[in-house]
């Protein structure tokens, strides 16, 4: 009688073994798969008055590195971290970790339409608004990040920076990206 259970228990077990060994080696043989996210806002991000108006903090940044990579309700958000070279809007910081939304999981890839992720060693101007309790900030405006030369904007020649610094009173204090868009000073973002 002893055997009779043991006999199907080893048959059991040796197939969950082959089953588990069949679904390890596809894990590691599939292709990674890229996944388009689509991002909508509570306000016009083509406004930059708005963008401006909203974010805690605007700030001249070169992009250090990527620190992390979390999963936020099923989708990547990729965490930075950003040497601040000027600060624009908000309290003067050294560092911000930015925040913004696509990134990498395992062999899957996820990516905002139009947006392509921040390189590591390039300078931008960032809006970004506080994630409250995650040390973190969250990019604001979708993938219109101003590229700037940053030795023309140490030095004070960054069309960009001087004309964010220029505040209009009717503006309340809030100050438009897209003043500068085409401005001398400005590079355009590399293809990704």
């Amino acid at each position: 009688m002893h055997r009779r259970l043991v006999r199907p228990l080893v048959a059991g077990v040796a197939a969950v073994a082959v089953a588990s060994g069949g679904w390890l080696a596809y894990a590691s043989l599939r292709a990674g798969e890229e996944h388009s996210v689509h991002s909508s806002y509570a306000f016009d991000v083509g406004d930059d008055t708005k963008v401006a108006g909203y974010s805690d903090y605007v700030v001249v940044g070169t992009v250090d590195r990527i620190a992390d990579v979390q999963e936020r309700d099923g989708t990547p958000y990729t965490v930075f971290d950003v040497t601040v070279g000027q600060t624009l809007k908000g309290q003067p910081v050294k560092t911000l970790r930015v925040v913004q939304l696509g990134g990498t999981l395992g062999k899957d890839s996820w990516q905002v339409e139009g947006e392509p992720l921040l390189r590591t060693g390039t300078t931008y101007v960032l809006a970004a608004k506080t994630e409250q309790g995650r040390g973190t900030h969250q990019l604001v405006g979708g993938a219109d990040h101003p590229v700037v030369d940053p030795a023309a904007a140490r030095g004070g020649g960054s069309d960009p920076v001087a004309q964010w610094n220029a505040v209009s009173p009717a503006s309340g204090g809030r100050r438009s990206f897209r003043r500068f868009a085409d401005s001398p000073g400005l590079l355009r973002a590399p293809a990704a």
